[in-house]
């Protein structure tokens, strides 16, 4: 600090006698926010200290550290104004599903309004079902193959089996007995590796019974177990037996009373009972055309051990178990059908 501003030193030398909340008296700077809605035709003009108001007179109120002084009347805000520094993916889903969210990026010159965006390049990921439908017969083909009917038995539309096939592309070919990889075994570490995971919701749980018999209670509740917690199921033979996890993974269509099944919150997020409700519609439609009741189809379980987040050696090498044995039953699968010799 020069000498100019010895004075400034001087006035802070000692501990403040007031103190004030973080932040308060910090400024606000919304001039390039103005002019991105500007070119969003969203012309606007500052109202108050917190509040913008748009030409088509609604008002955008943007979260302010500064508080409103006691005396000033309370402007109604009919929408909340973010400007953030960088937009998150989050800030958009949100913008996109609430109208009363007027979200402004700055720095790529995109605008959102009214549960739409108004203004930039569109960047929005391809609605996920197509994508979903796309793994689940990825997955249907891996090993076997199936016709086009059986595929639509399985629980699909004509038109999904027909764009996932088409998104498929050259990874699958149709022969005189039906559709199958174009490479023996090609489809196995695409759909483990490739899948972008079940999406949905998280949450986790504890118990202080025996984790075999957690699982028991979650599939008596239409739960599938997914990962290692599967080795101990009957008639699974593809990842050998060794010590349980520290942690079930199940899936679920419906809402569970898990409480009711002698759960409670894990607060500590180390052990216990991992629940997941899927976006991903066909976790359960795959599982059942694998002939499976209380777990879901081996790829799927290949991928929950490929995403474990404390992944182990154990963990490591029941994925390269399930990765080889599918393997294998592609090859012997691919013979049989081709009456090769083995």
């Amino acid at each position: 600090m020069g000498p100019a501003l010895e004075w400034v030193a001087a006035a802070y030398s000692g501990r403040p006698q007031v103190t004030m909340p973080y932040g308060l008296g910090d400024t606000t700077d919304l001039t390039d926010a103005l002019a991105v809605l500007k070119l969003a035709g969203l012309a606007a003009v500052v109202e108050t200290h917190d509040t913008i108001r748009l030409a088509d007179g609604r008002r955008a109120r943007f979260p302010s550290l500064t508080q409103r002084p006691r005396d000033e009347a309370t402007v109604d805000a009919e929408l909340l104004l973010l400007a953030p520094r960088t937009v998150t993916a989050t800030q958009i889903a949100l913008a996109e599903q609430t109208e009363t969210v007027l979200l402004v990026d700055v720095d790529r010159r995109r605008v959102w309004v009214d549960g739409k965006q108004v203004l930039g390049v569109h960047e929005r990921w391809k609605d996920a079902a197509p994508i979903y439908v796309t793994f689940a017969v990825a997955r249907m083909l891996a090993v076997n193959g199936s016709t086009f009917e059986g595929l639509v038995r399985a629980g699909l539309t004509p038109g999904q089996v027909d764009d996932a096939l088409a998104r498929l592309g050259k990874r699958v070919h149709r022969t005189d007995i039906g559709w199958e990889s174009r490479k023996i075994g090609g489809l196995i570490d695409f759909a483990i590796a490739c899948y972008p995971g079940p999406g949905g919701v998280r949450t986790r749980w504890t118990s202080d019974r025996p984790l075999v018999e957690q699982a028991e209670r979650l599939i008596g509740a239409g739960c599938r177990i997914s990962g290692r917690a599967i080795s101990d199921r009957p008639g699974y033979p593809a990842i050998s037996r060794r010590e349980m996890p520290y942690r079930l993974v199940a899936f679920t269509e419906h809402e569970v009373e898990m409480t009711a099944l002698g759960f409670e919150p894990d607060t500590v997020g180390y052990s216990g009972t991992e629940l997941i409700r899927p976006a991903d519609p066909t976790i359960f439609l795959t599982a059942a055309a694998a002939g499976y009741t209380d777990r879901t189809d081996d790829v799927i379980t290949a991928n929950t051990l490929l995403r474990a987040d404390m992944r182990n050696d154990d963990d490591a090498a029941s994925l390269e178990e399930v990765r080889n044995r599918l393997q294998f039953l592609a090859d012997t699968g691919y013979d049989l059908r081709h009456n090769l010799p083995s």
